[in-house]
């Protein structure tokens, strides 16, 4: 798009956004669109809309599919200056994080027709469906690697003076067949620093006694969340309080009620989660040092084999195609899933397709950036032969 053209789009969206609803939703868009230059679609660009994923108080995400690629689309429920302003906002806080970070949601673009945030899409749904699901079946190590995840990005936002406010369950989302976790919801988020806060902010079973109690907090209410949301990662359990309404808030402060005990369970872990949701916020340990504690111990445990399913195969399959809009022609052909030599050799596929699309995406930035040409055609040679690689597995999974 030519950047008078660009320029002329952005500038006839911010005058319709003043007209409808208000200065405030203008200067919003204008910090999204021109001091933070965040990709649009334009208001006369048709986006396919697949399916609902959710609601909220303000807003509504659903499943669209853009430029060949699949997200999550999130506006307001109505078109109210409430809620656009709402879900702006939440635009913006994403785009606080300047870094990128795999754990921390992720905008793309901003919807000019809906004034809605394009988000990425996390295709295995929210964590707490996933553990409230019978037949759902994951290990220590699996808890370990999504509490290791959370304490990751967590520890990633306080590093950037951000505060989340609301971690939970619902909040966690699923991706790379169950194995990334990301945190999503920013529209609590806030700046690290204030003299004052909004008291009440978050979710009652995760929320820390001194928000429900003050309106003086800091980070250290993130860790007290994460240490719930572990607890109910280890014990599979979503109530640590059963039905209780909001009543149990007060015995949390007053009584300092916790979740129950843990049987069979580590007493590392039991000593790091007392720890972690400790009355003192002062007395409890940073997510840097929880995000170190776990690294150590999912260091020492063997390494979980990978295995494959018809259904997990389907959903890799769909994964490449949508999200990295890779060729089917460089898909492994399905593996005997009874044949370890066959399951051996698709994973070497697969391993060498990812070898592929990041060296696709260092030619990309080397042409971007005009880096020199002999790095440039080692990494064009480098990327044929893998691609003949491909070739001769393909062969030998066919026959």
């Amino acid at each position: 798009m030519e950047v008078a053209n660009k320029e002329q789009i952005i500038s006839e969206v911010l005058q319709k956004a003043q007209k409808e609803s208000g200065v405030a939703l203008r200067e919003k868009l204008r910090k999204l669109l021109v001091e933070r230059q965040i990709p649009f679609i334009p208001a006369t660009t048709e986006v396919e809309s697949l399916r609902s994923l959710g609601y909220g108080v303000f807003g509504i995400v659903e499943l669209i599919r853009y430029q060949k690629k699949l997200y999550a689309h999130k506006r307001a429920r109505q078109t109210t200056r409430e809620q656009r302003n709402s879900i702006l906002d939440e635009g913006i806080k994403l785009t606080d994080i300047a870094e990128y970070h795999r754990n921390i949601q992720h905008l793309n673009f901003i919807n000019l027709r809906t004034f809605g945030i394009v988000i990425d899409y996390c295709s295995n749904g929210s964590l707490d469906v996933f553990v409230r699901e019978k037949h759902s079946n994951y290990t220590l190590v699996d808890a370990l690697n999504w509490g290791y995840q959370l304490a990751d990005a967590l520890s990633f936002l306080h590093s950037k003076k951000i505060i989340h406010r609301d971690v939970k369950m619902q909040n966690i989302l699923l991706k790379d067949n169950y194995q990334t976790l990301v945190l999503t919801d920013y529209g609590t988020a806030t700046q690290l620093g204030k003299s004052w806060m909004t008291d009440n902010v978050g979710t009652p079973i995760t929320m820390a006694p001194e928000v429900f109690a003050y309106n003086q907090y800091a980070e250290q209410c993130d860790t007290y969340s994460w240490a719930i949301v572990f607890w109910q990662l280890l014990s599979k359990q979503l109530l640590p309080y059963g039905n209780q309404g909001k009543a149990f808030l007060i015995s949390i402060v007053q009584e300092k009620l916790r979740p129950p005990k843990l049987n069979h369970c580590p007493e590392l872990f039991i000593a790091l989660l007392y720890r972690a949701w400790h009355s003192d916020p002062n007395e409890r340990p940073t997510l840097l040092l929880i995000k170190k504690i776990l690294w150590l111990i999912l260091n020492t445990l063997p390494k979980k084999k990978e295995e494959y399913s018809e259904e997990t195969i389907s959903e890799l399959h769909n994964q490449w195609i949508n999200e990295y809009n890779l060729s089917e022609r460089y898909l492994p052909s399905e593996p005997r899933v009874t044949n370890e030599q066959s399951m051996n050799l698709y994973q070497e596929h697969l391993t060498i397709v990812e070898r592929i699309l990041a060296i696709e995406k260092d030619i990309r930035e080397l042409k971007q950036k005009q880096a020199k040409h002999d790095h440039y055609e080692q990494l064009l040679d480098e990327n044929e032969q893998l691609r003949k690689d491909i070739d001769t597995l393909r062969a030998r999974l066919v026959h």
